[in-house]
């Protein structure tokens, strides 16, 4: 990677820091660099000050990121076993639920958008067995009742759940879309 690649690559990693809550001074100190230095769009580093920020990026932001799969997991594996709930969830992971959802939080997430997603997923598999009726996939997604099941998934998909089982053998692009969720 040359030197001129080196500038974006940096102001990526500072970017990244920062949105991650790492503040300019802890940043400049850490890459032993001044305050300034960060300002410029062309940033040159050294390797061992590319290395440290790094592994600040190891330590701050990437266990931040496996938080958010850990809880989708979890939602997917009680969504199977029934409703879900956050305080279900958190105690799992044992914290308070305002813990989780500060966590989720410092990843732009909430616990609702990932339900919400985790749902959706699976609703498109189910979708998949024409067998299923609507009214189970509806009960095992933990909706009160087909109706509610029914405009989330309108919200989702622009369709209702049966024109879209209907409409999904004419669809070409319904079997990417699939294959993309999973």
């Amino acid at each position: 990677m040359g030197v001129d690649a080196l500038g974006p690559l940096v102001t990526a990693m500072v970017s990244t820091l920062q949105s991650a809550g790492v503040s300019r001074l802890e940043l400049a100190r850490y890459a032993d660099v001044e305050v300034e230095q960060l300002d410029q769009p062309q940033v040159r580093l050294s390797p061992s000050q590319l290395q440290r920020l790094w592994l600040l990026i190891q330590h701050r932001v990437l266990p931040s990121l496996t938080f958010g799969r850990k809880v989708r997991a979890l939602i997917a594996e009680r969504l199977a076993e029934g409703r879900v709930g956050v305080e279900a969830v958190a105690a799992q992971l044992n914290m308070s639920r305002y813990t989780l959802y500060k966590r989720l939080k410092e990843e732009n997430l909430t616990f609702l958008g990932l339900l919400d997603e985790v749902r959706r997923e699976q609703a498109l598999s189910y979708l998949q067995e024409p067998e299923r009726p609507l009214t189970e996939v509806a009960e095992l997604l933990g909706f009160s009742e087909l109706s509610a099941f029914s405009r989330a998934f309108k919200r989702w998909m622009g369709t209702s759940p049966a024109e879209f089982r209907a409409g999904r053998a004419d669809q070409p692009g319904v079997a990417a879309l699939l294959s993309a969720v999973r």
